[in-house]
């Protein structure tokens, strides 16, 4: 697998890693379960996209870190995937409010490393691939949003869409959200929504959620998927299971208890490059108490190997973005 190659799987894995998110799931049983118990054959109650987004943020206002100890990305390419190339990297991965994520993993006798993550000032990504010469790029949060950053494969890519999708960032209340869709067959709520990314790229996205009340390792969050305007996929992220902790405290009307979910198995594709990542999440660990010095220590990047690229200021020979 080549450097473009695997600049794009961890330009994928910073898009959609954890794509499944931290979901509170006692709300979820007194707005969309309503009058219904935990069965598949039971009427699909009506839900609205202002009922889900409130949610989505309820749920961010009581996450405040997330952390795995273990952490297996498996990238393949090509075409059916058929005698696909396949690259293993094992790592640990930390995020906490409001903007602070790291995954750092390395390959076994093949070699590799990476390292990629964002803290209150910039983010970073940083790839030591077999047979080439390290990478390291940077940008600041303040010239991503004023659009002078161009990101490798420039994918449509923010960098606060990683901590969104772990529940630990909130969506806006004013997005031009769509009237909820409503699977029967599969049983399915899709939450959809037209933006525009700092670069100018208009793209549509969409978070498919179970009607039935996940437990166990079944995810609430199912899939989040990026399409072009006229509905073509440029990239998803499919949830296969997830981890479910109790938070320790109960919702005061209902008598439910608080209970998150994160995922513990996710499969990523991007149709254009023909590439999938497989991610396996194991060691999860939520809320923990750290403090001011531990965050300032787990998300400064500390890369001495290779010489850092301001992405503001350097442009990369990289492919040019899928087309509509």
């Amino acid at each position: 697998m080549n450097m473009r190659h695997i600049v794009g799987c961890v330009s994928l894995v910073v898009l959609f890693l954890l794509a499944q998110g931290c979901q509170q799931l006692d709300d979820w049983r007194q707005s969309v379960q309503q009058r219904r118990g935990n069965r598949g054959g039971d009427p699909i109650p009506p839900v609205s996209a202002e009922q889900l987004v409130h949610y989505l943020n309820q749920q961010a206002s009581r996450l405040r870190t997330l952390s795995y100890a273990e952490v297996r990305m498996t990238a393949r390419e090509g075409d059916g995937l058929k005698g696909a190339i396949s690259y293993t990297l094992r790592g640990r991965l930390a995020a906490a409010q409001p903007r602070y994520f790291h995954l750092t993993a390395q390959g076994g006798l093949a070699g590799g490393k990476v390292d990629l993550g964002s803290n209150d000032e910039r983010f970073w990504i940083y790839l030591d691939a077999p047979g080439n010469k390290p990478l390291y790029v940077f940008a600041t949060h303040a010239d991503f949003a004023a659009g002078k950053v161009q990101l490798p494969g420039n994918l449509p890519f923010e960098p606060d869409w990683v901590l969104q999708a772990l529940g630990l960032a909130n969506y806006p209340t004013t997005a031009p959200y769509e009237a909820v869709r409503v699977d029967e067959r599969a049983r399915t709520y899709t939450l959809t929504w037209t933006t525009t990314t700092p670069s100018g790229q208009s793209v549509r996205k969409e978070i498919v959620f179970a009607v039935d009340t996940a437990v166990g390792s079944r995810p609430q969050v199912l899939r989040h998927t990026i399409r072009t305007p006229n509905g073509k996929i440029i990239c998803f992220a499919e949830i296969k299971s997830a981890h479910t902790f109790p938070t320790g405290s109960v919702d005061p009307q209902s008598g439910h208890p608080h209970i998150v979910q994160c995922p513990h198995h996710v499969l990523l594709r991007w149709e254009e490059q023909k590439v999938e990542i497989d991610l396996r999440l194991e060691e999860a660990r939520i809320n923990q108490p750290w403090t001011a010095e531990q965050i300032r220590a787990e998300f400064t990047p500390r890369i001495t190997t290779a010489v850092p690229i301001n992405l503001a200021e350097a442009r990369l020979p990289i492919p040019s973005a899928p087309r509509p």
